[in-house]
């Protein structure tokens, strides 16, 4: 005889919008633990974005190098699910995406119509230029680059920080646009490198940059700048790293979902 799905015990004065978080919550705990086909043949929207300006079109590849992207897509594919089942933080920032409903005007893929049904978002694993490592995208969701990564504690740092990035989309408003309001992506930017892992000692060690004091600080302000720099409304670097310095005081301690940070 097969047996009812289990209902949650609810208390009777819980609201119904914390029973549907509750579910959408529950929902997300359990896929992770269902194992998802890989998509390493499909054909992403992310090539066609300017994002991905400069590779190599996959028609003028060898057989040689496009055996190696799939290796590489696959072995992203695997660290990707392996971290959302096991990482921390990424289990905790999927945890708090899921219970936010989508930015208003968002025409992200819902999951169930994704590539990553098992995850609250779409996070796609494709080739990328030399000066990247992941992305975000309002429409597309996350783009993990798989030739970038040297290790699954990288990918780990870069899939953590594009996570910050969609929790701050569907919590925050800026004005107009993300990406037109310099000011929030700067503040986004400074949270993500703060909370991801990427400005860790050992990380900047690798990159020969450190400080004997505030070198945490120091690295968070240097890639926030990068970052708003590349944005296409940014006017110039001057202008990114005057942005970056108006809102680092209020953007640095803000660690939300996280209580604090070590």
């Amino acid at each position: 005889m097969t047996r009812p799905p289990q209902q949650p015990a609810f208390d009777p004065h819980d609201s119904p919008s914390f029973r549907r978080s509750f579910e959408r919550w529950r929902a997300t705990l359990s896929a992770f633990a269902a194992p998802a086909r890989l998509r390493c043949d499909d054909k992403a929207a992310w090539d066609q974005g300017a994002i991905m300006q400069g590779q190599q079109p996959d028609a003028d590849k060898s057989d040689r190098d496009r055996k190696r992207d799939l290796a590489d897509c696959r072995r992203c594919e695997k660290w990707r699910d392996e971290l959302a089942r096991e990482s921390p933080i990424v289990r905790f920032m999927l945890q708090h995406i899921s219970l936010l409903p989508p930015a208003p005007g968002s025409t992200m893929p819902a999951p169930e119509q994704s590539d990553t049904p098992h995850l609250p978002l779409p996070v796609t694993c494709q080739p990328c230029p030399p000066t990247m490592a992941g992305g975000y995208s309002s429409e597309l969701g996350i783009l993990l680059c798989q030739n970038r990564f040297m290790s699954r504690a990288h990918v780990e740092d870069a899939l953590a920080h594009e996570l910050v990035h969609a929790w701050d989309e569907r919590r925050f408003k800026p004005r107009g646009k993300w990406g037109e309001d310099l000011r929030a992506h700067a503040c986004t930017e400074i949270r993500a490198e703060n909370l991801s892992g990427d400005c860790r000692f050992g990380r900047e060690f690798t990159r020969r940059n450190w400080h004997f004091t505030k070198q945490h600080q120091a690295c968070v302000r240097r890639r926030a700048i990068l970052s708003v720099a590349a944005n296409p409304n940014c006017k110039s670097k001057d202008e990114a790293e005057r942005v970056v310095n108006e809102v680092f005081e209020s953007c640095w301690p803000d660690t939300r979902p996280f209580d604090e940070i070590y």
